[in-house]
């Protein structure tokens, strides 16, 4: 025989198909992580193209894992004593908007565009001269199917020119001879020499070549198609920026790592079942499957990386107001604390009895001890528990390198 409680909503209530069939739960697990799946996967491309370095990028977020292992545990604590999980939740998901809303209104970071220099060389005979950092080399080179390509603007006392050329990491880094002069060689990096005597010639070949119009001394800038993958020295009092940027970012990702396993237990917290728990969070991943699509279409569309943060408030915002409205079942409080006491009572007798046999109580917790490892020891041997920790290294480890930007970019290259 049921015993009816007041978490239950009446038939008549106009509330009673939301509750009945977690409509509200399910809204919830679909917004949350459509919004997740608009953001997190840009974000460190959203960091790249504001000027950080992959250097810079990569130690980020060797941080965030180690803060969200402090983090977690306290936000549990915090929803499990109050019973207010839907107001956590809430309140550590406006957090994660606004940390990131502020991200995204940050100024990019200044840096200079890379100065070179045409000079003569042995080998090569006329070569584009530059120092750069290492990534230059490979960013826009193993993306010059979708367009990337490096320009060169130049100017002498005689005339300015400019030219298209490409480049790789195997046959573009050069020691410099003894007697040419690198700017600021520890500063940027690497040290390049370019042949670029087949542009010159494509481009200019009604002009002589022999130091009579185009200079072996000419001055050079270059830059990239795709602005943020090369960039020369920054501008003075930038490390400010690094630093709010690096803030935001940590913090608003802790956050929002935090809001899954919050979201988690309002699922258990809500539900009469916990076997029913999975048909709810379904919705979350088809939420973050169809966002994500969506949001790269609408990117390739505006060609704007606001597209990414308008959505993401848009879609928390609603998300918070559903959330709001989840019935927690507070009789589930009770049964853990008539639980718990039982337990206590338990641990009590116990802790009585291993007073007068120690030696007993030592050898039956070892034997416990040895049983939990035993435990683990099948599931390894399982080909489908070692795919999936295999997955979930290598996905973690490959993250912060996804970028869609060929993909995303590419019709506009093409024009």
């Amino acid at each position: 025989m049921l015993v009816p409680t007041t978490n239950v909503v009446g038939s008549s209530s106009s509330m009673s198909f939301l509750h009945q069939y977690f409509i509200l739960l399910k809204g919830h697990y679909f917004l949350f992580f459509s919004a997740f799946g608009v953001l997190y996967p840009v974000l460190s491309i959203t960091l790249r193209s504001r000027g950080l370095s992959n250097t810079e990028i990569s130690y980020i977020n060797l941080i965030i894992p180690f803060l969200v292992f402090f983090t977690n545990p306290l936000m549990g604590f915090t929803a499990d004593h109050s019973r207010r999980y839907s107001l956590v939740f809430n309140i550590v998901l406006a957090i994660t908007t606004i940390l990131y809303g502020v991200m995204f209104l940050l100024p990019t970071i200044k840096t200079h565009n890379i100065q070179a220099k045409i000079i003569y060389n042995e080998q090569f005979d006329r070569v584009l001269d530059f120092c750069a950092s290492q990534e230059v080399a490979t960013k826009c080179s193993s993306r010059s199917e979708c367009g990337c390509s490096y320009q060169s603007y130049c100017q002498n006392d005689d005339l300015k020119f400019n030219f298209t050329f490409s480049m790789n990491s195997s046959n573009t880094r050069q020691k410099l001879n003894a007697s040419i002069d690198s700017s600021e060689p520890i500063r940027c990096g690497v040290e390049y020499q370019v042949p670029i005597n087949k542009y010159i010639e494509k481009n200019y070949s009604n002009l002589y070549f022999n130091n009579e119009k185009i200079s072996s001394l000419a001055i050079c800038e270059v830059t990239c198609s795709i602005p943020y993958y090369c960039h020369g020295i920054r501008y003075p009092r930038q490390t400010l920026y690094i630093l709010l940027y690096s803030l935001l970012f940590v913090f608003g990702t802790n956050f929002l790592s935090n809001s899954i396993t919050l979201g988690a237990s309002i699922g258990f917290a809500a539900l009469p079942r916990p076997d029913i728990f999975g048909q709810q969070r379904v919705w979350g991943t088809i939420g973050f499957g169809i966002s994500a699509l969506l949001a790269s279409r609408l990117y390739a569309k505006f060609n704007t990386e606001f597209v990414y943060i308008i959505m993401f408030s848009i879609t928390t915002i609603t998300c918070i107001l559903v959330t709001s409205f989840i019935r927690i079942h507070s009789n589930k409080h009770k049964q853990n604390n008539t639980t718990n006491d039982n337990l206590t009572n338990n641990e009590q007798e116990i802790n009585d009895l291993s007073m007068m046999n120690p030696t007993k109580e030592k050898e039956k917790k070892k034997k416990i001890s040895q049983f939990k490892i035993a435990a683990l020891i099948p599931l390894l041997k399982k080909v489908d528990v070692i795919v999936f920790l295999s997955l979930s290294f290598l996905w973690g480890m490959s993250y912060a390198a996804l970028d869609p930007v060929c993909t995303l970019l590419k019709p506009y290259f093409n024009r």
